[in-house]
């Protein structure tokens, strides 16, 4: 894509009216319709200088900016003659409604953002298809220059949608086509007192969509949320999109300032403008107005007059055509009422170059443009800006608030106040309500709505971290169901079906949490049950890992509740609970083992061996070793063998004078590990044989058999393949009649050595697919990037190097992330034969000479009988005679002096730049 224009530009937007429609009737029509559509389009724009931006809205949509508004009219009308030239392949033609605005163009993180963009979308929705519609701003800049073809019509001002500021609006006729059209769908085709907006409308499209669909089959919504999170917004939007539907108008009832339910029908009746006389039942005269209108009704901040549902159920029995929006912290549990919870906005983006894509990241860019105008948010903000929004849970509220800061804090200090306390967030504006002039005033508002137990209840509940279900609810806090959907119905918690969770916006959960902090008894009461039961759960996790009794279900049992069980290990750590600390511990290490999350694991159990250091007994010596253990394991992953054969001993010893078999057990294998690396065969076999007796005393049948993979490994290395053959053949069996994933994948990895050696290559290739296959089951990173390296050996040593490349990258990558360098290593050697291959031999060489300028060169991987090193002298002997001395001498130099970690990275980006 061009760069795009900066300063003032015009920008012009299209879509396809009924386009719903046609693709119901005819797909593939229609896809060969869009085709032609979008090369009439792209052409108009590069005959006018116009530049064709991402697509706004619907995929049938299309967005383009000139830097001439004449340029842009004119391709405007070329445009619209195209389309009506064209014979089209759908039942009926194409018809586009065409909208053109000039302002000044706001560019954050290269794409247009802004009130002149949304401005432009807004007008476009009032056209109808045929017709196009221009603002005053681009009138005033081509009334002298209009093409000669081209007349404008003056459509007066008109109320937008968006509703903020009329715009005088102008249709733009063409020579020959249609120029008459139905009247312009604003604001002003129906009696309204929607009220007028300071702001635009951000980061909601998805859910005003949803509000407004719901209302075409609904007559009863309400939209039920905390404060803060954009309840009356949205309400309002939704009432003016749907402002079509209902003929009589669309009404807006503010019912915070009311003290009774009584008072509800005269302020309807106000706002409709309409005159209830001083006697007999207000209600019933509201009905009697009501009943033949076709109308729809916004009853905003209705938790101030619960009382008053029973008046709009009976307005759902006699006003047939009326339908009401209702906006409120409760449900009104009536019959035909359809709950819409709102949540908060999207906090989350998988790229930076689409985060500005994201609603939260929307509202703050433009909360802050409005706290200085010069603010531009960089990549460099993002990370800063993901904290702020992961704090506030996405509370529109709660982002105007932090945004107001930009004037005198940059992005990097909003994030670090806010994390330190949330009465961070607060405002002095003095044109908004006193309740919402801070997130601490939201929820002081909310938590007088509720009653002692509700209180207690919640507060209890404010322990979660990241959700939780019935059973965790009941056992901690003694939450009965009826109890949750209670709070559900008071937005105090978000409910997801599909997995049966509940959830607590996160400054709400801290507000919640310091009441609970607030009685220390209940406090330490209620941390002690969540803490027991989160070990409860990792320690079940743990056996079924060891046992094979459903791996994957523990792997996602912790998984969906690691933040809670990461909670609770931290409270272990202040108490110094040693005992539920270890069954903590274990459970959520080999979570992040198979993760692949290699240094945040290092990092907790450090921290864990650091809390215990000094703590007495038993239970706080067998913390320290299983953490020791852990800690020696990581560090051999790492690349520091040396560093894992100090501490592997020193936790086995501890170890062996504790009741504690499994920590034993694995301490073992850590040791075991530690030998086949530095190429020990000798003490794998001794510590594997060890390991072995250890496991079947504790009943640890599975482990017992995965421990046979050393031996196995061992043998293979040194050449006894016939007993490797048997050992892993007889160990594969009992893995596999057990359903176990982690040990056999390893049984797997040494069965391919062995094919490998044996010159089996295909044979190789199958094994390896099905490890692969074994561990991408269940998320095992580690040996998803083993199996694809082994892969792309044996793809090489079949000829095969196209496939090799692809797998190499991948492993790579997995290895970059993990931090591993010994794997990331032995990925280059092979990469280099590869790119060596390719006719790349002096970026091979770099890459090998790279490899034995590190440390991790004299390494060994679990199944080579030769160092690291060793294979790139074998792979530098090879490409070596296709380069003068000259070249491979100054190659093998400049590769030296590029650390491991560099090398990576550039190729990796090397291969996104060829993908």
């Amino acid at each position: 894509m061009a760069e795009l224009f900066r300063g003032v530009v015009t920008f012009l937007f299209t879509d396809v009216e009924g386009s719903t429609a046609l693709w119901e009737e005819a797909p593939d029509s229609m896809m060969d319709a869009l085709r032609v559509h979008d090369g009439i389009i792209e052409a108009a724009a590069a005959d006018h200088h116009g530049i064709p931006v991402k697509p706004r809205g619907e995929g049938d949509s299309r967005f383009v900016v000139f830097d001439s508004a004449t340029n842009a009219v004119a391709a405007a009308a070329r445009i619209q003659a195209a389309l009506a030239a064209t014979r089209w392949p759908t039942p009926r033609p194409l018809r586009i409604r065409i909208s053109l605005h000039t302002g000044t163009a706001e560019l954050q993180l290269g794409d247009y953002y802004g009130s002149a963009v949304n401005r432009a979308a807004r007008l476009r929705a009032i056209a109808h298809g045929g017709q196009t519609v221009m603002s005053r701003s681009t009138w005033e800049l081509v009334r002298d220059t209009l093409p000669t073809d081209v007349t404008v019509v003056d459509m007066g001002d008109h109320r937008l949608k968006d509703l903020t500021r009329p715009e005088h609006v102008y249709q733009i006729n063409v020579a020959g086509l249609e120029d008459a059209f139905p009247p312009l769908a604003s604001l002003d085709a129906v009696p309204t007192n929607l009220p007028v907006q300071v702001t635009e409308f951000i980061g909601r499209d998805r859910e005003l969509g949803e509000v407004v669909d719901l209302l075409s089959h609904s007559r009863l919504v309400t939209i039920l949320a905390p404060g803060g999170a954009g309840k009356t917004r949205l309400a309002v939007q939704a009432a003016a999109d749907a402002s079509g539907l209902h003929p009589d108008g669309v009404f807006f009832v503010d019912l915070s300032p009311l003290t009774s339910p009584a008072e509800v029908p005269q302020a309807v009746a106000e706002a409709m403008g309409i005159t209830l006389s001083g006697e007999g039942d207000p209600g019933g005269q509201l009905l009697t107005h009501l009943a033949q209108d076709t109308l729809l009704l916004v009853l905003d901040n209705f938790e101030h007059v619960s009382d008053a549902a029973d008046l709009v159920a009976t307005m759902m029995r006699a006003a047939p055509g009326v339908r009401v929006v209702v906006t409120s912290r409760t449900k009104l549990g009536v019959e035909g009422e359809t709950v819409y919870p709102l949540r908060g906005l999207e906090i989350t983006w998988d790229t930076p170059e689409n985060a500005h894509r994201v609603g939260g990241v929307q509202l703050f860019i433009d909360a802050a443009k409005r706290a200085d105008a010069s603010f531009s948010l960089g990549l460099s903000d993002l990370d800063a800006l993901a904290e702020i929004l992961a704090i506030v849970g996405g509370l529109p509220l709660g982002i105007l608030l932090a945004a107001a800061w930009v004037e005198t804090l940059p992005v990097s200090d909003i994030a670090t106040e806010l994390a330190a306390s949330m009465d961070f967030l607060a405002s002095d504006v003095r044109n908004i309500p006193e309740r919402q002039r801070s997130m601490r005033a939201v929820f002081d508002y909310s938590w007088r709505l509720l009653g002692d137990a509700d209180r207690s209840l919640f507060g209890a509940l404010s322990l979660f971290r990241g959700g939780f279900d019935r059973q965790a609810a009941l056992a901690v806090a003694g939450a009965t169901p009826r109890n949750l959907a209670t709070l559900v119905g008071k937005s105090l918690l978000v409910t997801d079906r599909d997995s049966g969770r509940y959830v607590v916006q996160e400054t709400l959960r801290l507000y919640a949490e310091e009441s609970l902090r607030s009685d220390t008894g209940r406090w330490e009461s209620v941390m002690a049950a969540h803490v027991g039961y989160y070990a409860d759960l990792a320690h079940a996790a743990e056996m079924a890992l060891v046992t094979s009794h459903d791996q994957r279900g523990a792997i996602l049992s912790v998984e969906g509740d690691l933040e809670n069980i990461r909670a609770a290990l931290k409270e272990t750590l202040r108490t110094r609970d040693a005992v539920q600390a270890r069954r903590l511990l274990m459970g959520l290490a080999w979570f992040y083992e198979g993760r692949g999350w290699v240094r945040a694991e290092l990092d907790l159990v450090t921290e864990v061996k650091a809390a215990f250091a000094t703590v007495e007994g038993d239970a706080a010596a067998i913390v320290r070793a299983v953490s020791m253990a852990f800690e020696a394991k990581l560090l051999e992953n790492l690349g520091h063998p040396d560093d894992a054969g100090r501490l592997a001993p020193e936790a086995l010893q501890a170890l062996e004078r504790c009741d504690d078999a499994v920590a034993y057990v694995a301490a073992l294998e850590v040791l075991c590990e530690n030998r086949l690396y530095t190429g020990d065969l000798e003490g794998v076999m001794e510590l594997s044989t060890e390991t072995i007796r250890a496991a079947r005393e504790a009943g640890l049948e599975i482990w017992a058999a995965g421990m046979r993979n050393y031996q196995a490994v061992a043998h293979v290395l040194s050449g006894d393949f016939e007993k490797a053959g048997r050992l892993l053949g007889e160990t594969d069996a009992v893995l596999g009649g057990a359903d176990e994933h982690i040990f056999r994948t390893w049984t797997l990895e040494g069965q391919a050595a062995l094919a490998m050696m044996q010159g089996r290559v295909d044979d190789a290739i199958h094994i390896r697919t099905k490890q692969l296959q074994l561990a991408r089951e269940i998320g095992y990173l580690r040996t998803i990037g083993s199996a694809l390296h082994g892969l792309a050996i044996a793809h090489l040593q079949s000829g095969d190097p196209d496939t090799a490349r692809g797998a190499l990258f991948e492993s790579l990558s997995i290895f970059e992330r993990m931090g591993l360098a010994t794997d990331m290593a032995a990925v280059l050697v092979a990469l280099a034969r590869v790119i060596a291959a390719e006719g790349s031999p002096q970026m091979a060489v770099g890459l090998l000479a790279c490899v034995l300028g590190d440390p991790v060169s004299g390494h060994y991987l679990p199944t080579e009988q030769t160092t690291i090193g060793a294979l790139a002298e074998q792979a530098l002997g090879t490409i070596e005679p296709e380069l003068a001395a000259a070249e491979f001498a100054e190659a093998r130099r400049s590769g030296g002096a590029t650390p491991l970690a560099v090398a990576v990275k550039d190729q990796l980006e090397r291969q996104r730049r060829i993908a």
